[in-house]
């Protein structure tokens, strides 16, 4: 039982070129097997045929993107098989009609592509945002005040860039309890996300969306989540307010001039007392997200 010929025909082959310079070609082979029993399975898996996303000898950017085995009228034995190359990337591609199977492996050679979706790689989309940020100096290092030494009220706000990192990844499960309860938590280790490797508290993942999918037999869930990139994501505050601690107690600030409690906050040394004047501001930290520790490598 095996296979009793095999070659390639000079009938049936064809090129084509479109406007968009995007090429396809067919190829035909003749099959022979030694036992009518044999089906389209067996005299399409030559061992000598092309394999998908094979390169066509004569054009190294066209791949086989199908293979079609068709039995003789006459002699059941013999098969035909027709391949197919087209530009992978271009729009003479046929897909599944599902996006979540269709938008996957698109930045992999073609060669490199994975037929089971549990073998794939992830799939990466970046974008930049923007977020306001607080600034207490130029960019020389000049603190920003007004003529009478004191900061502005609100502070100046410029628009930081950070950015969105997608992730697309295939799963044999949906996204557990400990997954979901990490949405809006920051990285409490280093990571390396795609192409970035990321320090701790970098990253906060800010969704999670699945959805199951059934693609050639084989079931699985395809995961998206989106991550946000910033260099920090401390709030920085001035330290002010319209109290002050003296002798341990929190008692109200006077104004000097009136007498009368202060009707807007005044900046407070590190002590909690207001701030003497000329004195240098006080800027405090606060860490408000949770973190959680993250796989080291998505």
């Amino acid at each position: 039982m095996a296979y009793t010929f095999f070659g390639e025909t000079h009938e049936g082959r064809t090129g084509k070129v479109d406007s968009r310079y995007s090429r396809s070609y067919t190829r035909a082979f003749i099959v022979k097997t030694d036992s009518a029993s044999y089906g389209p399975y067996y005299a399409g898996s030559h061992p000598s045929l092309p394999i998908l996303w094979a390169a066509h000898p004569e054009d190294a950017y066209a791949r086989a993107t199908s293979i079609t085995p068709a039995q003789d009228s006459v002699d059941p034995t013999l098969w035909r098989v027709t391949v197919e190359y087209t530009y992978p990337d271009s729009n003479n591609s046929v897909g599944t009609g599902n996006p979540q199977i269709d938008s996957q492996q698109q930045g992999q050679n073609p060669a490199d592509r994975a037929e089971s979706p549990l073998s794939r790689l992830n799939d990466y989309q970046i974008s930049t945002v923007t977020y306001p940020y607080a600034v207490t100096e130029t960019i020389y290092g000049q603190a920003i005040k007004n003529t009478a030494n004191d900061p502005f009220l609100p502070p100046i706000e410029i628009q930081k860039m950070g950015a969105t990192i997608t992730v697309g990844t295939n799963q044999t499960s949906s996204p557990s309890a400990a997954w979901l309860g990490s949405v809006g938590c920051l990285n409490s280790n280093s990571m390396v996300i795609g192409p970035y490797s990321v320090s701790a508290a970098q990253v906060r993942l800010d969704s999670i969306s699945a959805q199951m999918v059934n693609e050639n037999g084989v079931r699985y869930w395809r995961w998206s989540l989106v991550f946000q990139y910033r260099a920090s994501w401390a709030f920085v505050l001035l330290n002010q307010g319209r109290r002050e601690i003296k002798a341990g107690v929190r008692v109200p600030i006077f104004d000097a001039a009136t007498g009368q409690e202060v009707g807007a906050p005044v900046p407070l040394d590190a002590g909690g007392e207001a701030l003497a004047s000329g004195g240098a501001e006080v800027w405090l930290t606060f860490h408000v997200f949770p973190r959680v520790t993250f796989p080291a490598t998505i």
